[in-house]
């Protein structure tokens, strides 16, 4: 069994690098006004998978000399997955306190008239309760690491170390 030892420095920039990219989707998302969509949460899901997938490619390439493992390919993308966790998490809370403090409120709106769409009876109140921004910070971050986990373990196999094939001598001719 070969292991690679990890350069933990160079990983967790990679990470960060991933999480700074998530970050400016999601400010271009706010000011464009999509958001609150459900499909910029796909979006981001698909933006964490490029992520996690270029980040484990320079890693391999950069940091391991070319070479890894299931394993290995796997730890990188979850240690990329969580530092994109933190640093978007990070983000949440100086732009939610300083610069969008109508984000919480904005986000129970948009909450409420998803759930009227789809016949429901949302109570506004209840809505606004429920939506803090320890809520927020830990929503994201939990599903930034969750799915990020998963992605993870799919993208690690197209990166597993290939074995070689093993020849057997040809015969000669005599």
């Amino acid at each position: 069994m070969t292991t690679y030892k990890n350069r933990w420095t160079a990983l967790i920039v990679v990470g960060f690098a991933a999480g700074l990219i998530q970050v400016i989707a999601g400010v271009s998302m706010y000011i464009a006004g999509l958001y609150f969509t459900l499909w910029s949460i796909r979006l981001s899901l698909v933006l964490l998978a490029i992520s996690i997938a270029a980040g484990i490619w320079w890693y391999r390439k950069h940091a391991l000399g070319g070479r890894t493992t299931y394993w290995s390919a796997l730890l990188a993308g979850i240690v990329i997955a969580v530092c994109t966790g933190l640093t978007y998490v990070t983000y949440n809370v100086i732009s939610v306190s300083f610069v969008y403090r109508d984000f919480l409120g904005q986000m129970v709106q948009a909450e409420f008239e998803r759930e009227q769409a789809m016949g429901m009876h949302p109570v506004l109140e209840s809505l606004r309760a429920e939506t803090t921004l320890g809520n927020l910070v830990v929503g994201n971050f939990m599903a930034l690491a969750r799915f990020g986990t998963i992605l993870s373990a799919l993208i690690a196999i197209a990166f597993r170390r290939k074995r070689t094939a093993v020849r057997a001598p040809e015969a000669q001719s005599a």
